[in-house]
């Protein structure tokens, strides 16, 4: 699966407006500003997705096709952004919308390794598994974190069940672990009808 040879399809303001043919997807979800746009461009080696100083650009579900075979679905970011409007809401819909349409793909859940998770992120991960979705915890920014503090956030991790857990740091070898999970991983998602 060659990650390089991925291409922007479209921005859907609905998931009712997702490309055709239909395909498996991975969705990309976390905060406003946690990096979705900055780890699609690491994947593919790519500038294809626009990442923003201010929080709470993306306002539609920004659809990515992969090698032909899959599509990263970046969502927009849920929480407060740097225009003092709370996004819960229309995230919530769009993200309701998602699920009850049955879309067949697995997620990545990126969470700021600074703040660590935080009762929005629980929930979520409540939501995929209740979904019976496959899903990871993608922590971002994890190089910024003294030994310390990774290691009180691998020990908040391993409580997790039934989550994987990746680590994005600001290198290559992240970026290679993230592809060949999400390359194993899709692999198993029942194709769409």
């Amino acid at each position: 699966m060659d990650f390089q040879k991925t291409v922007f399809v479209k921005s859907a303001p609905t998931v009712g407006d997702a490309p055709y043919p239909r395909k498996r997807e991975v969705l990309l979800m976390g905060r406003s500003n946690v990096g979705k746009s900055s780890l699609i461009n690491a994947l593919t080696n790519q500038k294809l997705a626009h990442s923003s100083k201010k929080a709470g650009k993306t306002v539609f579900l920004n659809y990515f096709l992969v090698d032909s075979s899959f599509y990263l679905v970046d969502s927009p970011g849920y929480g407060y952004t740097s225009y003092g409007h709370r996004l819960d809401d229309s995230f919530s819909d769009m993200m309701e919308g998602y699920f009850k349409s049955n879309r067949k793909g697995m997620a990545l859940l990126l969470v700021d390794s600074r703040r660590g998770l935080k009762d929005e992120e629980r929930e979520l991960i409540g939501l995929l598994k209740e979904e019976k979705m496959g899903h990871a915890i993608v922590f971002t920014k994890a190089d910024t974190l003294k030994q310390s503090e990774m290691a009180a956030l691998k020990k908040e991790v391993a409580a997790l069940d039934d989550t994987d857990v990746l680590f994005s740091y600001a290198d290559g070898r992240s970026v290679n672990e993230i592809r060949g999970y999400i390359a194993r991983r899709i692999k198993d998602v029942r194709c769409l009808d």
